[in-house]
């Protein structure tokens, strides 16, 4: 077994501490349980395959005629002009 360290915010260790407690488990089973979680939901959607298919995303028109941010005014403009 591999030994690491990892810096995460105090609130978050709070959490994974008192989900640790519990469940009665230590905060190293918890870490290794959500990693083996994580990279098997991702590890599909991370293949080569998956990537090849990828495309573009097509951008839809906000039916705005020129760039609003040269506008003082552009929050209120983008809402005036949204299709709702």
């Amino acid at each position: 077994m591999t030994r690491t360290q990892v810096q995460i915010p105090d609130a978050l260790f709070g959490r994974i501490r008192r989900y640790a407690e519990i469940r009665e488990t230590s905060i190293a089973d918890v870490f290794r349980n959500a990693l083996e979680l994580f990279i098997n939901v991702h590890a599909s959607a991370d293949s080569a395959e998956a990537h090849s298919h990828w495309t573009v995303p097509v951008c839809r028109s906000t039916g705005l005629v020129d760039d609003p941010f040269t506008h003082e005014d552009w929050r209120a403009q983008i809402y005036e002009s949204r299709d709702v």
